[in-house]
């Protein structure tokens, strides 16, 4: 699970200047303590991709971050999603303990 502190954080405008001036070398999605967030390897320092109002921006799917990551013109990165379950996949899991959960009465 990644953990940043919050000067860690980058704002959406200075992504886009800094990926401008080609300053982005390297990106990874990686597990959170509330969902997926992007990592941006910038000058030698993982910075977490933030929201327009501050703060982290965290993603509930790895399409979503993905995607965010391709709209910008990065086509590679790494994931570390251990310890990450998709809700998908959470919703079928819970309903098929619940089928096998022995009747109580």
């Amino acid at each position: 699970m990644i953990t940043f502190e919050s000067s860690a954080v980058i704002d959406p405008v200075a992504f886009k200047e800094v990926l401008a001036a080609g300053g982005v070398h390297g990106a990874s999605i990686g597990k959170a303590d509330k969902g997926l967030v992007v990592v941006l390897r910038i000058a030698k320092k993982n910075r977490i991709l933030g929201q327009y109002r501050g703060g982290p921006r965290y993603f509930s799917s790895l399409d979503g971050a993905g995607s965010v990551l391709v709209q910008h013109g990065i086509f590679q990165w790494d994931t570390d999603a251990q310890g990450w379950v998709p809700r998908t996949l959470a919703r079928s899991s819970k309903r098929a303990d619940d089928r096998l959960a022995p009747a109580v009465g």
